[in-house]
Formats: structure tokens, C-alpha cells, sequence
């Protein structure tokens, strides 16, 4: 990684799924991301009751949910609840960023796989900026340490956690560096064989074809970034759209960076 880190992202859970500080990457002026204020996640149905215990130990203020109803039905956050944080999701109808969704129809090929994800991820600006408002609005409210997730904590945690680094200043090439920490943190095959998940009917296809779908790829991030400027205005263009002024995103950087 470009942006080295003196302690691993990743928590010490024993059911945590891709779940991971964001703290420590350093800024182009020079000042450093918090740790322990800005957590991103895949599901959290896996977690033990000691898991539980250390989340609640880090005194998390809010949880935002970027999942779809049936996603949450099949995977509940229910320590939110025992843990008396305070949890947001939102029901919505686009299936841009859900796993159960993009594999359904035919999947010919493993380059007709990667179109379609490199397509998503311009989808993903759009079908989801009601829930990054929501999250850029409790950063600005001081509601942390704030965690946000979705199911494997990749496509849609991955554009959140990109628009947040990038509003704080985070180098372009670190922020790549988080994302692509997915493909070494994200155990998909634990989703793949979990009865819940609904994936089992893709036992046969061949995993060369669902690889593209499981990967954190650069080459999807700077779709994003590419829709971005092309589509949007450039990030505080976009930002601005969702809610997020320039006094919003200063309060956010005191708020966040050291």
C-alpha cells in the first residue's frame, strides 16, 4: 500500500466480514484520518457475542445501512439493536451494487461480467446518493464514530468510502489502495455457502465467469471517478448536489483528520 499503516485496518472479529478503520491515511496537506471514527463493513450477521462486545467497546454512534430490504431480512444487523446504536437504512428498488441481482440471467462470459460492473459502478452515483446524503449528513453532524455497509463491502461501501477519502483530502492512489483491500479481506465463499445468501444456485457456473463480479477492480473505481467528472461536476459538484457544502465538508475534515 502507498499509504502505510502502523496498525492492520482490519478489527479483530472472528465474524466480521470485511469490516475495517479507515483511520491512519495520510492527506495531501498533510494532516492523517482518524482512527476509530469511520468504519466500513460487509454484513455483520456473522459476528460472535465477543465480536459484539468489542464493537460496543468502540462506542459507534451510527450505522448506516446501504443494503436493500431483503439483503437486511437475510442478514440482519441485530447487534445495532443490543447495542442501543443507532442504525438508518433506507427501502429503495435499484439493484446497482446488489450481489443476488447482478447474477441473475445469463452470464455468457467473464468479459461480459466486467462490462457489466464497470457499468454499475456509474449506476451506483445515482441509485445511491439518498444514502450517501444521509451518511455526509451524520459526518457533519459529529454523529461518530460512524460505521457504514452493504453486503460484501465493496461496490457500494466502496464509492462511499471513496467519496469520503477524497473529500478529506485522501490521495487518489490511497484511496485505490483502500478499495482494492477488499480482495484480500472480502471471504466470498462464506456468503456462497451461507443457505441465507440465495447464491446457491450458482454453484455450477464457472468461477472465471463470477470473478470479475467478486473483485475489487481499479479499473471500476476509476469508472466511478470517470462518471464523476464527466456526469456529475467533479466531486464538489456531486457532493454539493447531495446535501454537502463547502461548511459541511469543513466541519466534516475538523471533525475527522488530525
Amino acid at each position: 500500500m502507498t499509504a502505510t499503516l502502523d496498525l492492520s485496518p482490519l478489527l479483530p472479529l472472528e465474524g466480521g466480514f470485511n469490516l475495517r478503520d479507515m483511520g491512519g491515511y495520510a492527506t495531501t496537506d498533510g494532516r492523517t484520518v482518524r482512527r476509530g471514527l469511520l468504519y466500513r463493513s460487509g454484513v455483520m450477521s456473522y459476528l460472535t457475542e465477543a465480536d459484539e462486545r468489542h464493537l460496543a467497546s468502540l462506542g459507534i454512534a451510527t450505522v448506516c445501512d446501504l443494503r436493500r430490504g431483503g439483503e437486511r431480512k437475510r442478514h440482519p444487523s441485530s447487534w445495532c439493536e443490543r447495542a442501543g446504536v443507532f442504525y438508518w437504512s433506507r427501502d429503495y428498488a435499484e439493484s446497482s451494487g446488489v450481489l443476488g441481482e447482478l447474477l441473475r440471467g445469463t452470464l455468457p462470459d467473464a468479459a461480459a461480467v466486467r462490462a457489466k460492473m464497470l457499468h454499475l459502478y456509474t449506476e451506483l452515483l445515482v441509485d445511491h446518493a439518498p444514502s450517501y446524503r444521509f451518511l455526509f449528513a451524520r459526518l457533519a453532524e459529529g454523529q461518530v464514530p460512524l460505521l457504514f455497509n452493504c453486503s460484501a463491502g465493496k461496490d457500494r461501501t466502496g464509492v462511499a468510502a471513496a467519496l469520503i477519502l477524497s473529500m478529506l483530502g485522501v490521495p487518489r492512489e490511497t484511496v485505490f489502495d483502500d478499495y482494492l483491500l477488499t480482495n484480500r479481506f472480502a471471504d466470498f465463499g462464506r456468503l456462497f455457502d451461507d443457505s441465507r445468501g440465495g447464491y446457491d444456485q450458482y454453484d455450477a457456473v464457472d468461477p472465471e465467469v463470477l470473478r470479475p463480479l467478486l473483485a475489487a477492480d481499479a479499473d471500476y473505481l476509476d469508472a466511478m471517478y470517470d462518471s464523476l467528472d464527466r456526469d456529475h461536476g467533479g466531486l464538489d459538484a456531486y457532493l454539493a448536489a447531495i446535501g454537502v457544502d463547502d461548511r459541511a465538508q469543513r466541519v466534516i475534515r475538523e471533525r475527522v483528520l488530525d
